[in-house]
């Protein structure tokens, strides 16, 4: 039986108008295999069963890790896992290890190049940093590196949820102008959900919609072929050592994130890249990249907000002013973790964009946002406050007292 990611795979091979034949050579499989996939509507499932955890299987990453970098020698890593907590014998070591041995030995240069347009990879960087009011805050970085030309984009977030990656992978796609056919993550919580009762590995839901809207493949890496992710990875230290040190001070995230764009369009991608000995950006044109899909995966849900009489919303504690003809309506907010607030209208229709500030209880206002208003506040006083005209007054009949004398009386008497 096929596992999930090779179902997709195959959907989306065929999608993409290849025939059976060229499906079962491009992935190994039967044609036969291939053919009744194809027929499935739905992916494989499997059945629960009970998984037990070898001694070795917790060092197993770091074991091919270490012969990746050149160590072949058991008796030193055997003694790096024991002090880590390994427990078993030499003879398992020995036995897991011999498979790459002669690879290792080899120093195999095999790399992983990418035809144009086929992958990207994509991986988080943590960096925790001393922001503008002096206190700590743990920051993440998006990488995308795209397999072929070794283009970067780089964006800055408060945090690794899904709607944060979601966001992420849709301004990379812009950035890079398309979306390649396939794209190849690590195990990440919110991409693939990891069992570990049943040792199966399960895509996120949410994420396989994702990756249909925008009509690209989503690929795993293989925990037992270190280099398979190697561009990315090497793009997180690159990023650590080539663009964090140049920068100095920052005002806020947004501050982050415009210099990183800066450092990407004027030396990251336009450097000579020692591997490929190309500009990463002279050749980007050769990716031939896929459109992406123009409407918004929408994974952010908005907060709404009521736009008070002075035309201004309230969000985390600090203003942000929108066209004084809202006041009194709601509208949205979408924060995109980066920085920055996006304000929507209740068609859903865009207001305004503004960075975020890096203090509490900041107002923001733009001049274009109360341009009218004095002159629309001085009507509706003129409509309120008439001018009164006193010879245009009804005359009122004027009786003697002793009329009301009289009425008095007869009330009282009766």
């Amino acid at each position: 039986m096929i596992t999930m990611e090779e179902y997709y795979m195959i959907k989306g091979l065929k999608n993409k108008g290849m025939s059976i034949m060229q499906i079962s050579k491009e992935m190994g499989v039967d044609r036969k295999t291939v053919s009744n996939w194809l027929k499935c509507n739905e992916p494989p499932t499997y059945r629960k069963r009970h998984f037990q955890q070898g001694k070795l299987d917790p060092f197993k990453d770091y074991i091919l890790e270490r012969m990746n970098e050149g160590c072949v020698n058991a008796a030193v890593i055997f003694d790096e896992i024991a002090a880590d907590g390994y427990q078993g014998k030499m003879t398992i070591l020995r036995e897991f290890m011999k498979p790459y041995r002669e690879k290792a030995l080899a120093k195999a240069s095999i790399r992983y190049e990418t035809p144009p347009g086929k992958q990207a990879q994509v991986d988080w960087g943590e960096f925790v940093v001393t922001m503008p009011d002096g206190k700590l805050k743990k920051l993440y970085a998006f990488i995308m590196v795209l397999g072929h030309s070794r283009n970067y984009y780089i964006e800055f977030t408060e945090n690794s949820k899904f709607d944060t990656l979601i966001g992420c992978h849709e301004r990379a796609f812009a950035y890079f102008g398309g979306v390649t056919e396939s794209i190849l993550y690590d195990n990440m919580k919110t991409v693939v959900a990891h069992s570990h009762k049943t040792g199966n590995d399960k895509w996120n839901q949410r994420f396989l919609r994702f990756a249909e809207h925008h009509h690209f493949i989503p690929v795993r890496h293989r925990p037992y072929l270190p280099r398979s992710k190697g561009k990315v990875e090497r793009g997180v230290r690159y990023v650590r050592g080539n663009f964090w040190p140049r920068v100095k001070s920052f005002s806020d995230l947004a501050d982050l994130n415009d210099q990183a764009r800066l450092w990407l369009d004027t030396k990251c991608n336009t450097r000579l890249h020692q591997t490929i000995h190309k500009i990463p950006r002279e050749i980007l044109l050769e990716e031939q990249l896929q459109p992406m899909n123009t409407e918004p995966f929408l994974s952010v849900d908005l907060v709404s907000r009521k736009v008070m009489n002075d035309c201004m919303i309230s969000y985390q504690s600090n203003y942000y002013s929108v066209p004084f003809r809202f006041v009194g309506h709601r509208v949205g907010v979408r924060d995109l973790r980066n920085g920055t607030i996006e304000i929507f209208d209740e068609t859903g229709t865009f207001i305004e964009g503004y960075r975020k500030p890096a203090q509490k209880h900041q107002s923001q206002k733009m001049k274009k946002h109360f341009e009218g208003l004095n002159s629309q506040n001085h009507k509706a006083k003129a409509r309120k406050a008439p001018l009164m005209i006193p010879d245009q007054s009804p005359k009122v009949h004027q009786r003697p007292l002793a009329v009301y004398d009289s009425l008095v009386s007869e009330v009282v008497t009766w």
